[in-house]
């Protein structure tokens, strides 16, 4: 993996945890329904955390 190919994983897992960790910090403040999607949309967060976490953890 190239310095370029770290720095963008990078950016981007520091992303996805922003974002995660924005959904988490709005979820109480939402409708039962909006409280589903947000859950979709956290656990799709999620997944792409995890697969980003696997690519950087390659040599």
């Amino acid at each position: 993996m190239t310095g370029t190919d770290h720095s963008k994983l990078l950016h981007d897992l520091r992303s996805k945890c922003s974002s995660l960790k924005s959904a988490a910090e709005l979820y109480k403040d939402c409708s039962p329904a909006e409280k589903k999607e947000m859950l979709a949309l956290m656990n799709a967060a999620a997944a792409e955390i995890t697969r980003l976490l696997s690519e950087l953890a390659k040599p």
